[in-house]
C-alpha cells in the first residue's frame, strides 16, 4: 500500500476525490509535503505514517454556581450561528499561529476550514499529536481510521 497522494490505496485520496475536500493544504507546503526529520533520526528521507486528529480549544472545568443565576435573553439562531462562525476563526487564526510558532509546518499536510464549531481536522505527523496533546490551550485526539466503500 503505498503512502502517496494519489496512489491505489490512498484511502484519503480517495475520499476526496468522491467528496470534495472542506481542507486545504499548510500555507508553504510544496505539493508533496516534506516532513523534516527529527534530531538525531537515522534518514533524511523519512516519510512519516500521517494520522487524522481533531482538535479543539481545551476549556476549564467550572464550578457550579451557589445560586441559580437568571436566565440569559434569548438569541436567534443567526445571531449564535454568526457568533460560532466568529469563535471558530478565531480559533483557527490561533491554531494557525501555534503551528508556525512551533515550526510544524511541514509535519502539517492539511487543516480544515473553520465552521461553526471551534474544532479543526488535521491531517498530520504523529509528532504533531504528541505536542498538541501536551499543550494546554488544545485538547487534541487521533481520529479512528475507516474504509469508505
Amino acid at each position: 500500500m503505498s503512502r502517496k497522494n494519489g496512489e491505489p490505496g490512498d484511502v484519503y485520496a480517495e475520499a476526496l476525490s468522491r467528496f470534495g475536500s472542506g481542507v486545504r493544504p499548510m500555507p508553504g507546503a510544496a505539493a508533496r509535503a516534506d516532513v523534516r526529520p527529527l534530531p538525531g533520526s537515522a534518514g533524511a528521507d523519512v516519510q512519516p505514517d500521517w494520522i487524522d486528529v481533531t482538535v479543539m480549544p481545551r476549556e476549564e472545568p467550572q464550578a457550579p454556581p451557589a445560586y441559580a443565576p437568571a436566565l440569559p435573553p434569548l438569541r436567534s439562531r443567526a445571531e449564535v450561528h454568526q457568533s460560532g462562525l466568529a469563535e471558530s476563526a478565531r480559533f483557527y487564526q490561533s491554531f494557525m499561529r501555534w503551528i508556525e510558532a512551533h515550526q510544524l509546518q511541514g509535519a502539517v499536510r492539511s487543516v480544515s476550514e473553520p465552521g461553526s464549531l471551534p474544532m479543526l481536522h488535521l491531517r498530520c505527523a504523529p509528532r504533531v499529536l504528541d505536542q498538541l496533546r501536551r499543550t494546554p490551550e488544545f485538547e487534541a485526539g487521533a481520529m479512528m481510521p475507516i474504509k469508505l466503500v
